[in-house]
Order: C-alpha cells, then sequence, then structure tokens
C-alpha cells in the first residue's frame, strides 16, 4: 500500500450533519426537507451550485428569508482523535495520506480553521467542489490516484458511505466502510496490516 484517502465528513470529523436544524428553521420535516436536499447534492458537492444559490431556493420555495450561512451556522462537526491518530502512524510509518472529500465552501473553510487544524495532518486535500467531481462517481479516485501517482492497487480508502466505498472498489481499490457501532475496532484492525 502506498496512498490512504480519507473521506472527511464521519471519518475525520463527526457529526456533520445539518439537515434537521434546516427542517427546524423552515418549520417542515426532515424528509421533506432531505428529499429537497438530495435534488440539489451534486451540484452543490461538484462546485455548480453555491451555497447561496441553495438558500434563494428555499426562499422561494418556502416564500421565507434565510437569515445567516445556515450550513455554515448549524456546522459543529468534532474531530475523530482516533482516526487522525491511525492517520499520524501511517504518515510516521511512510504512507501518503490525502483527504478526498464530497464537501463544499462553508464546510471547507471550516474544517480548516477549527481548532488543532485537523487537515494539517494530511499530504494533500481533495474537496470535490474544488475539484468538480464527487463520489461516487469513479473519475473522484481516478483524478486523486493520477495526482498523487498511485496505482489503485496500492490504494486503500476509508469512507462511511457504501456506495462510496462499493465505487472505489470497483477499480481496485482496498476499502474500509467506516460506520456501525464496530467502526473503530475494525478500523484498528484494518490500519494494523500496514503498521
Amino acid at each position: 500500500m502506498r496512498l490512504f484517502i480519507f473521506d472527511m465528513g464521519e471519518v475525520v470529523l463527526l457529526s456533520i450533519r445539518t439537515l434537521t436544524q434546516f427542517a427546524a428553521m423552515l418549520g417542515v420535516s426532515y424528509e421533506e426537507i432531505r428529499d429537497d436536499y438530495l435534488r440539489y447534492d451534486a451540484a452543490l458537492m461538484d462546485g455548480y451550485m453555491t451555497p447561496e444559490e441553495y438558500y434563494r431556493h428555499l426562499e422561494d420555495k418556502y416564500d421565507t428569508k434565510i437569515e445567516g450561512e445556515p450550513f455554515l451556522d448549524f456546522f459543529r462537526p468534532t474531530v475523530n482523535g482516533r482516526m487522525i491518530g491511525w492517520v499520524d502512524s501511517l504518515r510516521a510509518a511512510g504512507y501518503r495520506c490525502v483527504i478526498g472529500s464530497n464537501t463544499f465552501r462553508p464546510h471547507w473553510e471550516y474544517a480548516h480553521a477549527m481548532a488543532g487544524d485537523p487537515l494539517s495532518h494530511f499530504d494533500a486535500l481533495y474537496a470535490s467542489h474544488e475539484m468538480h467531481l464527487s463520489k461516487p462517481d469513479t473519475a473522484f479516485w481516478r483524478c486523486i490516484c493520477r495526482r498523487e501517482g498511485a496505482e489503485y492497487s496500492e490504494t486503500a480508502f476509508i469512507d462511511d458511505r457504501e456506495e462510496n466505498v462499493n465505487a472505489a472498489a470497483s477499480l481496485g481499490i482496498t476499502t474500509l466502510l467506516y460506520r456501525g457501532d464496530d467502526r473503530d475496532k475494525r478500523a484498528g484492525e484494518f490500519f494494523a496490516r500496514y503498521l
């Protein structure tokens, strides 16, 4: 193994969800706002729609005024110290560790400004809204591996979403689905193979 690609949300940073707060702000059900958001998620993640454009959509749809910047105002993640510890150990052992995340400007800027600068533990950062590519499109990993000079067979990918893990695996990338109550135990066993 040569390259480890880590998702940011729910892997390196925990508790990233904001749609529950959006629903409360708008006075609608979680399911309603989730279904609406999913129609625009790809455009936001790929950087073709700005958060401000999504807020204007919500204003028109719900005949309301959006105050502040909700994607930022509601975003209060915590750092996954265990994952950062594994990243530091992998880098100390000579592996290259990078972030490969579906994200957009408010969350990306917040992550950079967090106490302890968790993103500084990585060799490189790949954000979907800057790449104009997002998971699970396999072009996402093809782009990162090309930039990193790594073959798929010498790359590992860690993510909390099954569709993303499956897409990466279809290229021959080794994967870890970081989800469930036993996720830290399985992650420890996974990384132990390389340390």
